[in-house]
């Protein structure tokens, strides 16, 4: 689930896949709990995940992270990730614009899905 996905009708349409896959990457470290995705929808993308429920690890390990990124850009280039007043950090996809930030929990659900996602659906 590390991968680039190619095909999304929105990312065409708005020329983010002229140059596929050319120009883009995934970063991890060991344990593959911390990302950078570089030129995905967005140019750059910080994730910070693991299984089980330390939420508070997993954000404090992408407050950490996208410190450390904006520090090393800002020693390289002597630039600053692109922050608007009026409309917060800005993206490629105008969804993500204020703070950048999405948050999800995959949780399994032992039973619901054994008969198939179709029958979870149906009972949602």
């Amino acid at each position: 689930h590390f991968l680039f996905v190619s095909g999304d009708r929105n990312l065409t349409v708005a020329g983010m896949e002229r140059d596929w896959p050319e120009g883009r990457g995934i970063f991890h470290n060991d344990e593959k709990t911390f990302l950078i995705w570089v030129n995905e929808e967005d140019q750059l993308r910080i994730i910070s995940m693991e299984n089980g429920g330390n939420v508070k690890g997993v954000f404090e390990r992408l407050c950490l992270g996208i410190k450390t990124v904006g520090d090393s850009v800002r020693k390289e280039s002597g630039k600053e990730f692109c922050l608007d007043p009026k409309y917060g950090y800005v993206h490629s996809c105008p969804t993500n614009l204020g703070t950048g930030m999405r948050a999800s929990v995959h949780i399994d659900l032992p039973g619901w899905t054994k008969h198939s996602v179709d029958k979870l659906k149906a009972r949602c």
